[in-house]
C-alpha cells in the first residue's frame, strides 16, 4: 500500500522532548487495496481498478464424488452412460438466479475415438446440437485422439434458463457408444465432502426413449446410482463476498522503527459504488499492536459506506472488512478506494538522539484469501513414518537444510510405492521392505529417467517425508487443456525464503540459471508464459499446436542430479503442460482425513475443493468455482519473523513485537542481541534496553520439530 502524502512534523513549542502536532492523508485505489488483501468470492477489476464480486458462477451437485468410484476400473464402463439409441440422459439442475451474459453446459465425458454421431442437447425443451469434435472443432485434438474422459464445454442459451430447476437432456443416435458420459457415484459422496454426503438425486436414465426414467438404475448395466458430471458455468456475479485488509499504520510509517505517538483523530472514507440491488457491509477496528492477532484490537464497528467516519481514542494501527453482496446477479457493488485521514502527536523520549533503524532483512506475513488447512509436524502419523522409513538414517550428513531436502527427493524417487488410489494417509504410500541392514530397500535405477508407479504416489511419498522431518509441503497438480497432467510436490524453503517445485517421478526441480535459485510452480509457469503466442482455448490448445517447440525455449535451469539418465528431454516436455495448475489447499490429511478427491489422476480433475491459477493467457476453467490469479493465495510465506519496534515512554527503551505465521506448531522464537547467546523466547513481544551506538537484533522461529525459519536482522543506533 502506498501513501500519498504525510504532512511534515509540525512543531508548536521549540522545545525538546515537548508534543509536535501532525497530520497524515493516505489514499489507496483498489489495485493497492488488492495487494496483501484477503478477497473471498472477490476479484479484482484491473480495467476499472475496483474490486466486485466474482464474476462467475458453477452450478453443480456432483463434484464431491467425481473420480473413478473405488472397487472400478478408470476404464470400466459400468460407471459411465452410454448415449447409445433409446438412452436418454437426463438431468436436473438448480439454479437460484438464471438472469446471466452469457454461460456453458459443461460435460464430462468420453467421445470415442473417430467419433462422427452428433450429441443432441435441450434445456429445458429448448433443443441444440454438438456436432462430433473432428467437424465441429477439429483442432481440438484431445477429443479425437484418446479414448479420456475430458470436460466439454457448450455454449448455452441461456435464456432458456428459468429459476428453480432446469432440466437438461442428453441423446445420440447411434447404434453403439460414441459419447459417454461419467458418473459421480453415491458411495462416493462422504469421501469427497463433508456436507455434501449423499447425491441429490438429481440424474435419471431413460432406455426407452425418454418415455419412463430411473433415477437409481444408471450406468451401461443399470447397476448404479449417482450424479451424472454435468454442470452449468454462466457468467454472472456470485451473491456475496468479503475484503480484509491488511494492517495499516495510519501514520502512513513504512519503516519497522515506529515513534512514540498519542493518535487524536482517524477520519476513513470507504469508496464503495453500491448500485441498485447491491449493499455493502463495512467494519473497522484499531489498536496499539500491528499483530491481528493482539488482544487490545477493539471490537469492530460499522461504517457508513462513501460518509466521514470520525474516530478518537484510537490505536495507530486500523484494519477494515467488507461484506458486498447483490440481489441481481448482473451487478456488483464495486470498491474503488479507501482515504485516511489522521491527526497524532509525536511524543519521542528519543528526540535529538539520533535512534535510526537499518535493516538487513525482516521477514514479512502475508496469508492466502484461501486458508491452507497445515498438518500438526507433531501428528503421530508423522512420528511412524520417520521412523518405518529411517528418515532420519536418509538424511544423516545433511550439511543445510536444502541437502536434506534434496535426500529425501532422491529416497522417494527410488522407494517402493503402491498403488493405493483411495488413501490420502502417507504411511500407506511407500512399501518398506527391509535390506540386510534394516533399511528400506530402495531401486538402485529405472529404465529411464522416469520411474516405476503413477507420478502421484512418489510424490505424496516425497510430501509424507518432507513433513515427517517438520518441512510444509504440499501435493500440487499440473495440466495441459491438449495433452495431459502430471502431479508433483512444492515445498517450502527456509533457506530462499520461498515455495519451490520438486518431482519425484523424474528426481528434479527447476532452477534459476542466472541465480541458481529453485523455482515454485508459478514463477516457472510465468517463464513458459512469455513463450505463449496467444491466449489459450479449448477448441485449439496451444499445448497441441506448439508441441515440443515451446519448452526447449524456456529460460530455465533443470537439476540432473546424480543418476545416469539426462533429465533435460523429460523436464522441458513437462514444461510446456504448466498451462493450468491447482492444489488441494491442505495437506493435514492425518489430522483430517477427509474430504479428498477420489482417485485424483485417473481421469480429468473435477473436484470442488482444489484452488486453480488463472491469468490472461490462461483464463479460468469453467469446471472450478475455486480460482484465483493473485500469488499470494498460492505462494505465502511461512515461518517468518517480521519484527516491529515501536518506543516506549522510557527512554532508549524498544517494545519489539513480532508477526509470524509458523503453520504445524511454533516452539519459540530464537532471538540474539549484539553479540549475544541466542535466547528462546515464547512470547511474540518484549521490551528491548538499548546500549550507546549500534544495537544488533536477530530473530528467527523454531518450529516444533526444531526446523528454523528465515532469519530476520535488525541493527538500530542509539546515542544517549
Amino acid at each position: 500500500m502506498k501513501a500519498m502524502h504525510i504532512a511534515a512534523l509540525i512543531l508548536l513549542i521549540a522545545l525538546p522532548n515537548m508534543a509536535a502536532a501532525a497530520t497524515s492523508s493516505l489514499s489507496f485505489d483498489a489495485l493497492e487495496l488488492n495487494r496483501e488483501g484477503r478477497l473471498s468470492d472477490l476479484v479484482t477489476d484491473r480495467a476499472t481498478n475496483t474490486i466486485t464480486l466474482d464474476n462467475s458462477r458453477l452450478y453443480e451437485d456432483d463434484a464431491p464424488a467425481t473420480g473413478v468410484p473405488e472397487g472400478y476400473d478408470y476404464r470400466g464402463v459400468e460407471w459411465k452412460e452410454d448415449l447409445v439409441r433409446g438412452v436418454v440422459a437426463k438431468k436436473i439442475l438448480v439454479i437460484d438466479d438464471p438472469r446471466a451474459i452469457s454461460g456453458r453446459l459443461l460435460i464430462k465425458m468420453i467421445e470415442v475415438k473417430d467419433n462422427m454421431t452428433t450429441l443432441t442437447i435441450s434445456v429445458n425443451g429448448v433443443e441444440f446440437e454438438r456436432p462430433a469434435s473432428a467437424v465441429a472443432t477439429p483442432m481440438a485434438k484431445q477429443y479425437t485422439v484418446a479414448d479420456w474422459d475430458r470436460w466439454f464445454y457448450i455454449d448455452l442459451p441461456v435464456g432458456a434458463l428459468r429459476a428453480g430447476e432446469n432440466e437438461i437432456r442428453l441423446s445420440s443416435d447411434s447404434e453403439t457408444a460414441q459419447w459417454r458420459v461419467l458418473i459421480a457415484l453415491e458411495e462416493e459422496f462422504k469421501r469427497g465432502s463433508l456436507t455434501r454426503i449423499h447425491h441429490p438425486n438429481r440424474s435419471m436414465k431413460s432406455s426407452d426413449g425418454g418415455r419412463s426414467f430411473s433415477d437409481s438404475k444408471l450406468g451401461t448395466t443399470d447397476a448404479v446410482d449417482g450424479e451424472y458430471s454435468i454442470r452449468i458455468s454462466l457468467d454472472q456475479y456470485v451473491p456475496s463476498g468479503e475484503y480484509v485488509s491488511p494492517v495499516i499504520d495510519v501514520t502512513g510509517c513504512d519503516s519497522p522503527l515506529k515513534k512514540l505517538i498519542r493518535v487524536d483523530k482517524i477520519g476513513c472514507r470507504f469508496d464503495i459504488d453500491i448500485p441498485e440491488g447491491g449493499s455493502a457491509a463495512t467494519y473497522v477496528r484499531f489498536d496499539d499492536s500491528p499483530l491481528t492477532d493482539s488482544p487490545g484490537w477493539s471490537d469492530w464497528q460499522k461504517v457508513d459506506n462513501g460518509a466521514q467516519s470520525d474516530f478518537s481514542g484510537t490505536g495507530r494501527y486500523l484494519q477494515w472488512k467488507t461484506t458486498l453482496s447483490t440481489a441481481n446477479p448482473l451487478v456488483s457493488p464495486r470498491i474503488k478506494g479507501l482515504q485516511i485521514e489522521s491527526e497524532w502527536e509525536d511524543i519521542s523520549p528519543n528526540s535529538g538522539l539520533g535512534l535510526a533503524v537499518h535493516v538487513d532483512r525482516n521477514g514479512h506475513v502475508v496469508r492466502s484469501s484461501c486458508p491452507f488447512g497445515y498438518e500438526d509436524l507433531m501428528h503421530p502419523g508423522l512420528a511412524t513414518f520417520r521412523e518405518t522409513y529411517k528418515l532420519d538414517t536418509v538424511t544423516d550428513g545433511a550439511k543445510t537444510e536444502f541437502d536434506l531436502m534434496m535426500r529425501l527427493l532422491n529416497w522417494a524417487y527410488r522407494i517402493p510405492v503402491t498403488s493405493n488410489q483411495y488413501s490420502w494417509d502417507w504411511n500407506d504410500v511407500p512399501i518398506a521392505v527391509a535390506d540386510e541392514n534394516g533399511m528400506p530397500k530402495l531401486q538402485e535405477e529405472y529404465s529411464g529417467r522416469r520411474r516405476d508407479a503413477m507420478c502421484l504416489y512418489s510424490n505424496q511419498a516425497l510430501v509424507g517425508a518432507l513433513l515427517a522431518m517438520g518441512y510444509q509441503a504440499r501435493h500440487i497438480n499440473i495440466h495441459s487443456e491438449g495433452v495431459s497432467g502430471h502431479e508433483v510436490t512444492e515445498v517450502w524453503s527456509n533457506d530462499f525464503n520461498k515455495w519451490f517445485y520438486m518431482d519425484a517421478t523424474r528426481d528434479y526441480y527447476y532452477f534459476d540459471p542466472e541465480t541458481g535459485v529453485p523455482l515454485n510452480e508459478l514463477e516457472i509457469h510465468n517463464r513458459l508464459l512469455e513463450h505463449v503466442p496467444r491466449v489459450e482455448d479449448w477448441r485449439n490448445p496451444v499445448a497441441l499446436e506448439y508441441q515440443n517447440q515451446l519448452g526447449k525455449n524456456v529460460n530455465i535451469g533443470i537439476r540432473e542430479g546424480d543418476n545416469p539418465v539426462s533429465i533435460v528431454e523429460h523436464g522441458t516436455h513437462l514444461i510446456e503442460i504448466m498451462g493450468h495448475f491447482r492444489i488441494i489447499p491442505r495437506n493435514n490429511f492425518l489430522s483430517e482425513p477427509l474430504p479428498v478427491p477420489v482417485h485424483t489422476g485417473a481421469t480429468m480433475w473435477g473436484w470442488d475443493g482444489f484452488l486453480n491459477w488463472y491469468d490472461e493467457k490462461f483464463p479460468k476453467r469453467w469446471e472450478y468455482q475455486l480460482q484465483t490469479n493473485r500469488a499470494q493465495d498460492f505462494y505465502e510465506p511461512l515461518n517468518q519473523s517480521e519484527v516491529f519496534l515501536s518506543e516506549t515512554d522510557s527512554r532508549g527503551v524498544l517494545k519489539v513485537e513480532i508477526g509470524t505465521f509458523t503453520p504445524g506448531g511454533l516452539d519459540c522464537f530464537l532471538v540474539k542481541l549484539d553479540n549475544g547467546r541466542w535466547l528462546e523466547m515464547k512470547e511474540p513481544a518484549w521490551d528491548w534496553p538499548l546500549s550507546g551506538g549500534m544495537n544488533t537484533l536477530e530473530v528467527r522461529t523454531r518450529n516444533v520439530r526444531g526446523v528454523l525459519g528465515p532469519l530476520s536482522r535488525l541493527r538500530v543506533t542509539y546515542n544517549p
